[in-house]
């Protein structure tokens, strides 16, 4: 829905920006919704990882189509509740909670910050009254200023994982033009000697027009460091501006407008302001850490987990690692080779985890499972401000699979934006792109790649083997997948039968490592507290491999049936048996003993 304000036309829908706010284990954190479709669960791979054993690995769907968000129950073994109750799908709207065993879901809408443009207009200053250090504080608080003032002093800092920077601070203006009484405001912060980047922006009189202020006043709110209230004249309309700085230099700003009648002035406002820009300073550097630890323990969450461990378990990918790690800190576009289901994007994270854009943002995209008119959106951003994988990746790694179905008018604009960036002091993002099929010869610019790419690669692909090429991969992937997935119910290692191993060495994989992971997880479901056998793996399996894997058979398989050869051959004379296999009698009575059990 589009509205005319002024001179301008402002998409009213598309200035909400969501977020979702899971809550469970004492803690709170919050998760922007940018994209289309999320899986939350306990798995590694869901878009939303949730760290409560009461959920399921995959157990709820959360899609979106411009500002509707609807769920779908993935089969979990506790019931999704919405606002208290059972429900398998809906449409879930903001202010509404979702609860998954003891984890509460809440969506939640904020505005997009409105843009602050610098207006061209002539501004005389009349007056400005600075915060005075030295006045003392009255000793009994009367007024609500002054009460607020010293609540904000003595308030006590809650465990929050709050977002992006925007989710905190529009709370903190919410509250900052409260207890002042004002109607509109901003908080922003300085771009170095570069323009104010607005962070949150609200008018309770509901306008959404463009923030605007004239260079004079920009001026005076970087050169006076104290909080102040400062009156101007710009072009014929006098406008009256709490400014509250924040942090040192400053480093942001906290400005209030259009006070109602009644609202607080003089010192007595000045003191409850400095208050207040001390409570929002230290919330934004509070998210702000936190912003970076979330980063640094993105970059460490692959170390040690299964999929780096996999990593390093498979000896078909050694050669690969050596390539990898060689290249890490190329700016130059990678190309990686593999049949579906290989580790194509776990490889391009080891790549990530090992260069020395470790820290930054690792971002993994693929075009194919979406559609077509999507895709520019989805890497690009849109006019609403939601980044898109480009912008979310910005000095890290964007991984691109499939990288074939994006049509070449994009690859070209994408290869363009990274390898020849507009802004030259913005920090180098790497590009790791993954395919089924090899890139043709520069040559011959065909094939789904585009010509300006070809031309800029500086290593040739690096080729993934598939899982089969090795059956040592698939035993070791076997086995450290199924310790992944912890004990049997009786509390028993989860184990593989020696004619299941067989059968999973002598099938092809088509599948590769996901096939492998899924065919196991379903397998250990029912297998329960036995090790997994044949009649445990699905049946197409065992109809496929069954014929090579009785093709070879076992030591264990020969001495058995030996051992029966000479049985029937003696008329199951044991002693006479043993005397022609050269064992001890007693020998042969366990291995026939252990042949019984095995039947």
């Amino acid at each position: 829905m589009r509205r005319v304000i002024g001179d301008q036309i402002v998409d009213v829908e598309n200035t909400s920006l969501f977020r979702l706010l899971i809550v469970g284990d004492g803690t709170v954190r919050t998760i922007p919704l940018q994209g289309e479709r999320w899986v939350i669960g306990r798995a590694e791979d869901c878009c939303i990882i949730l760290r409560d054993m009461t959920v399921s690995r995959r157990h709820l769907q959360l899609e979106r189509r411009g500002s509707t968000f609807t769920f779908k129950d993935l089969g979990g073994a506790n019931p999704v509740m919405l606002d208290g109750r059972p429900t398998q799908h809906g449409q879930l709207c903001p202010g509404q909670t979702l609860t998954i065993g003891l984890t509460r879901l809440l969506l939640q809408s904020r505005q997009a910050p409105r843009p602050i443009t610098t207006s061209p207009l002539s501004t005389v200053v009349l007056s400005r009254e600075v915060l005075d250090y030295e006045l003392p504080r009255p000793a009994a608080p009367q007024s609500l200023p002054t009460a607020a003032a010293d609540i904000l002093e003595r308030i006590e800092w809650t465990f929050a994982d709050l977002g992006d920077l925007g989710d905190a601070a529009e709370p903190m203006l919410s509250l900052a033009l409260n207890l002042t009484r004002r109607r509109r405001g901003f908080i922003a912060r300085f771009e170095g000697s570069g323009p104010l980047e607005p962070l949150a922006s609200l008018d309770l009189d509901g306008g959404s027009s463009a923030l605007q202020l004239t260079p004079a006043v920009i001026e005076e709110i970087r050169r006076v460091r104290r909080p102040h209230l400062l009156m101007t004249q710009e072009g014929q309309a006098p406008h009256t501006r709490l400014v509250i700085p924040l942090g040192q230099e400053p480093a942001g700003v906290v400005v209030l407008e259009q006070p109602v009648e009644g609202a607080p002035n003089g010192q007595e406002l000045l003191q409850l302001a400095q208050s207040l820009g001390a409570v929002i300073w230290h919330r934004l550097q509070e998210t702000s850490e936190r912003q970076r630890l979330r980063a640094e323990l993105q970059r460490l969450r692959f170390h040690g987990t299964v999929a780096h461990n996999a990593l390093l378990t498979s000896t078909r990918l050694q050669e690969v690692r050596q390539s990898l790690r060689a290249l890490a800190g190329e700016q130059q576009p990678i190309v990686l080779v593999g049949e579906e289901g290989t580790e194509r994007e776990d490889l391009a994270r080891y790549l990530h985890a090992e260069s020395p854009r470790q820290k930054a943002p690792f971002v993994a995209w693929n075009p194919s499972r979406l559609r077509q008119w999507q895709h520019e959106r989805e890497l690009f951003g849109d006019e609403r401000g939601n980044p898109g994988a480009v912008q979310r990746a910005s000095g890290g790694t964007l991984f691109v699979d499939e990288w074939t179905s994006l049509d070449l008018a994009l690859q070209q604009r994408l290869v363009r934006h990274l390898l020849r960036p507009g802004d030259a002091t913005a920090p180098a993002t790497a590009l790791v792109l993954a395919n089924t099929t090899p890139p043709p010869n520069p040559a011959d610019a065909d094939g789904g790649w585009a010509a300006e790419l070809l031309e800029s690669l500086g290593a040739p692909p690096i080729e993934i083997p598939p899982l089969r090429s090795d059956a040592r991969d698939i035993i070791a992937l076997a086995e450290l997948f199924l310790s992944e997935m912890g004990t049997c119910p009786d509390g028993s290692p989860r184990l593989l039968t020696e004619r299941g191993k067989r059968l999973l060495v002598t099938y092809a994989w088509p599948g590769n490592v996901r096939e492998l992971r899924l065919v196991l997880e379903s397998a250990a479901a029912n297998a329960g507290n036995q090790a997994i056998a044949p009649r445990h793996l699905p049946d197409a399996l065992v109809r496929a491999a069954e014929p090579a894997a009785l093709a070879i058979p076992t030591l264990e398989e020969i001495e058995r049936s030996h051992i029966a050869d000479v049985m029937q051959r003696t008329g199951g004379n044991r002693q006479k048996a043993a005397q022609l296999l050269g064992i001890a009698t007693s020998t042969l009575y366990e291995k026939l003993k252990r042949m019984q059990q095995a039947e």
